[in-house]
């Protein structure tokens, strides 16, 4: 079920993007017409040095045009037989973009790491400094009390409770994380051995450790793709 799943998520994203092609290709061609058109009716009102500059440009104009349309027809031609074959970049956009969701904390998972539980209290700093931990030793996912956190989640301080993500976790701390149990063990005990001069800490490896809470994703605002 799974798989068919991918397999029409998939599917349907080729579609889009064989669509918006489709339409782009539509666009330049009623670009061009009318352009050829405007050009058509100003000539009639030019003198011949005039009408010389307004046919360069619309020549040179008409070549970017073609070229872009060349470029469109080649990628909806390759999306196509990736569609109907079901190629493999589109599998592998596809993959591309299941990790990343992953990453992100925007879907469940699974897999084998380490189960922390802290009884007694721990301020922010020193969660952030056992996460920064186990995320340098591999930690692929991660969660507390029910929350999940990625690398932008903020952990605050406020009394004897730690604000996840805006949202109160207090003792005792159950701290899931996945990753290779054998290189999370060694950052797991750096850090319980600065705890437990105050507070428990037990730590245990587990084969498969699951982590169903997700983080919705916020839209960027002000933040804009680099040029």
């Amino acid at each position: 079920m799974r798989s068919r799943s991918a397999e029409g998520t998939a599917r349907a994203q080729r579609l889009i993007v064989v669509s918006v092609i489709a339409i782009a290709l539509g666009f330049l061609v009623v670009v061009q017409l009318r352009s050829q058109a405007a050009v058509a009716r100003t000539l009639a009102a030019q003198d011949d040095t005039s009408v010389a500059l307004l046919i360069n440009d619309l020549n040179r104009a008409n070549n970017q045009l073609i070229q872009q349309g060349v470029a469109l027809s080649q990628q909806e031609a390759q999306i196509r037989a990736a569609l109907t074959a079901g190629g493999t970049d589109a599998k592998a956009i596809q993959e591309e973009l299941t990790t990343l969701r992953e990453v992100n904390g925007e879907v469940p998972v699974h897999g084998p790491g380490l189960r922390i539980r802290i009884q007694g209290t721990i301020m922010d700093f020193e969660l952030q400094d056992a996460l920064n931990n186990l995320r340098n030793a591999g930690a692929e996912a991660i969660a507390l009390n029910g929350q999940r956190i990625i690398s932008s989640t903020p952990v605050q301080s406020r009394g004897d409770s730690l604000l996840i993500n805006g949202h109160a976790v207090s003792s005792p701390l159950s701290l899931l994380v996945i990753g290779d149990p054998e290189q999370l063990g060694p950052a797991a005990d750096l850090s319980a051995s600065s705890l437990q001069t105050r507070v428990q800490v037990d730590i245990q490896r587990q084969t498969d450790l699951a982590i169903a809470e997700v983080v919705t994703p916020r839209p960027l605002i002000y933040a804009q793709l680099g040029k």
